[in-house]
């Protein structure tokens, strides 16, 4: 699994279509905001520019220092904003984030296979991964083939068989 960004991190089409005003916080930014142990309201989000979610959405979280800064970068986001300081959780690790891990989980596999896709963890990227557990916290099956028909695309036809499989 590659740790850092990829082309496949990106806010997703049907998340655009749904909320073209950007109101709501993108899932890549929710990942990004895991990875730096940082819980954002959905009314700080609002408070900000659209300049500043743009900041958030492409600034990487690759590494901790990288984590550092986008937690950093966020504060003072909300300061400028007159919005009150977050605490610092704890940052998403393999340990506590079932998507950084080297197994599958079982939710993920569940909802995969009532979705009708046959995903291969080991090949896929972290925000891949992320948007899966999304999906299978929600148990939503529609939501998990709607990320894969989002992700598919990306690549190409040999990659694309290798990394997921329609059933």
């Amino acid at each position: 699994m590659r740790e850092t960004a990829s082309t496949t991190e990106r806010v997703l089409g049907f998340e655009r279509a749904a909320d073209p005003d950007g109101e709501l916080i993108p899932l890549l930014v929710r990942m990004k905001l895991d990875l730096a142990g940082a819980r954002l309201h959905l009314a700080d989000w609002q408070t900000l520019s659209e300049c500043e979610r743009q900041a958030l959405i492409e600034a990487p979280v690759g590494n901790l220092a990288a984590a550092d800064a986008y937690f950093s970068l966020l504060q003072a986001m909300l300061a400028a904003a007159g919005r009150a300081a977050i605490d610092r959780a704890q940052s998403a690790t393999a340990a506590n984030a079932a998507w950084l891990g080297d197994a599958e989980p079982e939710n993920v596999a569940a909802i995969c296979a009532r979705a009708g896709i046959k995903v291969q963890w080991q090949s896929l990227e972290r925000f891949s991964r992320y948007l899966l557990c999304h999906a299978a916290r929600k148990h939503d099956p529609a939501l998990c083939r709607a990320i894969a028909a989002e992700i598919l695309p990306l690549c190409s036809a040999p990659a694309r068989d290798k990394y997921f499989k329609t059933r």
